[in-house]
């Protein structure tokens, strides 16, 4: 907004000029709009992009602010090549930071200025490579072949040629098109130059699509080849490597779908050799889980625990907590079927601190993307607001000068005002809602260790009565549990079955360790679709465990807990009734820290359900009662059936 008012400000000051001049030199002419813009404007949007490009990979933020700075210039110039350069760059960007939607949105902006002005330059190609890549990787596959083959159509150097013929084989490979994928390979153009690193990534093509037509021997020839081809020309380059890794599990994962594997434990150690000798643990840790994988389907379970202690181990130094949690959990399964208790007990407590790691990682990226798309954002309002400004202009050229001044001067104030205005406001209102989204994200994050924490000290408690039989069994139970509510923790609202499902087992779980102390029951009304019906997740939760272990747990005699889930109206209303020994009596027999738990625990569902109803619009409730007999607990959530996004 400030570089738009500038710019204007500037046109305006050059427009009193052009005046005072014209009364000077009325036989002289008029200078063009072009001309004095070209004076005015010092700065070189080229030296602008360039310093952006060499930036984007390391410094996206900076980056864009350079491609904002070169945008004003093109649009007040009108120097529509320099514009399209700026998307061009501008989608880049998006490809580094994996945001292909905008990436598609810059690249159609630049190839709509390209194509009309400059339909034979090297931009114009690069636009149309960004928009053939970026609908490829959107699943677009019909669009991405018309883009792919409109670039081949055109005047092309060898080089240029063969990169395009093998992006439309990769087309022609995720439409499952192997034999016209494989054509494309047969009509690489010829070459003169030596290109060992185009040739690894053709071979690595054809070895994906002799994997994918069951020619596995052909397959393994070619990823042999590909592999002395980068032991012999070292250093190896990242795009090679890259290609290398994906065609290794390309591989892997059609011998694992013929079960072929001993074919894909080979495969999978002449790799681990290979990344060895590059230092590439991450990769290696990745096959160490995958063979542990496939062993374990072979039934070779000592073998498989094995490879998966290794893997752990190497995890345990790197700095990358989504490997750690993906090794963590296979180590802990495989504990878990060797009958290895503690072990498994041990590993799940590492898998859950790996996945603390891993939200916490996901929120610093989501942060940094937010900011760049912020950017991107207010570079759209600088193209409307300069383009806005132009026009403007040059209806003020065919007007009195002083009259635009006094007019148009203060319509311009009165604007940028308002339009200041705005922007503040949207942006705080922005700000507002992804900072209600992060609260709500850290009031799931801490109801879920204490979920596990109470489930693990199950798990101890059958340990130490010796009752391995139950606490197998229990294990079991738990980490099928553990893996719905891990699947679900991200989500803001889930489907309504998936929370029943969660619900069932947790229920099924208390009830082995206090199977004395009570019974439940589940009733769920026949015109619920519980598909269709979205509910957030863990939040019913808590308070079934209120029920069962503030309530159920310390009464005499063998209560009941009834969970019933009813439509009311335009409400999904599930009620949770237990005839424990009611809240008074619970809180009378409490410790200190038992009663700050609780407190803590339903004021944090109180939280989140204020922000849910905030952020989204919507009137989630709970109401919870005393039993008219003083004994036990009655719990009401209302859940509107149709919750509308708030502008979200």
């Amino acid at each position: 907004m400030t570089r738009a008012f500038q710019i204007i400000c500037l046109l305006l000051a050059c427009a009193f000029n052009g005046y005072c001049q014209e009364k000077k030199e009325k036989a002289s002419g008029k200078d063009s709009y072009r001309d004095f813009k070209s004076k005015i404007l010092s700065s070189s949007a080229e030296d602008l992009l360039k310093e952006a490009n060499e930036l984007k990979s390391n410094n996206p933020d900076q980056a864009l602010t350079k491609v904002r700075e070169a945008l004003g210039i093109s649009l007040a110039q009108e120097d529509a090549l320099n514009e399209a350069r700026c998307y061009l760059l501008i989608g880049e960007i998006n490809e580094n930071i994996i945001e292909w939607n905008l990436a598609l949105e810059n690249y159609n902006r630049s190839y709509n200025i390209l194509k009309k002005s400059y339909p034979s330059s090297s931009e114009y190609k690069t636009a149309l490579r960004g928009l053939a890549t970026a609908h490829l990787k959107l699943g677009n596959f019909q669009q991405s072949l018309e883009y792919f083959q409109e670039l081949l159509s055109m005047r092309l150097n060898s080089q240029e040629r063969k990169e395009y013929v093998l992006g439309l084989s990769e087309v022609y490979y995720q439409m499952r098109n192997y034999d016209e994928a494989h054509k494309q390979l047969d009509n690489l153009p010829p070459t003169k130059i030596d290109d060992p690193s185009f040739e690894t990534r053709v071979q690595n093509q054809r070895a994906k699509i002799y994997a994918r037509t069951n020619d596995i021997e052909k397959t393994k020839d070619i990823y042999d080849n590909s592999i002395n081809t980068l032991r012999a020309n070292k250093p190896v380059a990242k795009a090679e490597e890259q290609s290398l890794q994906s065609t290794k599990e390309e591989i892997a994962g059609a011998l694992r779908e013929q079960k072929r594997y001993d074919d894909e434990i080979d495969l999978r150690n002449q790799s681990i050799q290979f990344n060895l000798e590059t230092k590439n643990l991450e990769e290696v840790t990745k096959d160490k889980v995958e063979i542990s994988k496939t062993l374990s389907a072979k039934g070779e379970n000592t073998a498989a625990l094995r490879e998966i202690e290794e893997a752990a181990s190497m995890a345990d130094t790197l700095d990358n907590p989504r490997e750690q949690a993906n090794a963590f959990l296979v180590l802990a399964d495989l504990y878990e079927k060797n009958g290895k208790n503690s072990q498994a007990l041990t590993a799940y407590k590492k898998y859950s601190a790996a996945v603390a790691a891993v939200e916490k990682l996901n929120e610093d990226e989501l942060q940094q993307r937010s900011g760049l798309i912020m950017q991107q954002r207010d570079i759209e309002e600088l193209t409307k607001n300069v383009s806005i400004g132009r026009q403007e202009y040059t209806i003020e050229r065919a007007t009195v000068f002083r009259q635009r001044l006094i007019i148009y001067g203060l319509t311009l104030i009165l604007l940028i005002t308002a339009t200041t205005s705005y922007f503040i406001y949207k942006n705080a209102r922005a700000s507002k809602v992804a900072n209600q989204l992060l609260a709500l994200k850290s009031l799931r994050s801490q109801m879920n260790p204490h979920f596990i924490f109470n489930a693990l000290n199950s798990v101890n408690h059958f340990i130490a009565q010796q009752d391995e039989r139950t606490a197998n069994k229990f294990l079991s139970e738990f980490s099928q549990l553990m893996r719905l509510v891990m699947e679900n923790s991200q989500e803001d609202f889930i489907p309504l079955n998936k929370e029943q499902e969660i619900l069932l087992l947790y229920l099924k779980l208390e009830h082995y360790r206090f199977r004395d102390k009570f019974e439940y029951e589940i009733k769920i009304d026949e015109s619920i679709n519980a598909e269709s019906i979205e509910v957030p997740p863990m939040l019913i939760q808590p308070y079934i465990e209120n029920a069962v272990w503030h309530g159920l747990r310390y009464k005499e005699t063998k209560g009941k807990l009834l969970l019933q889930f009813l439509k009311e109206d335009s409400h999904l209303v599930v009620r949770i009734h237990d005839d424990g020994i009611g809240r008074k009596r619970s809180t009378d027999l409490k410790t200190q820290n038992q009663k700050k738990h609780n407190s803590t625990g339903i004021r944090n569902i109180q939280e989140r359900l204020a922000i849910i109803n905030k952020v989204y619009g919507t009137n989630y409730r709970v109401n919870i009662e005393d039993a008219p007999s003083g004994s036990g607990t009655h719990v009401s959530i209302h859940f509107p059936v149709n919750r509308k996004m708030n502008g979200v």
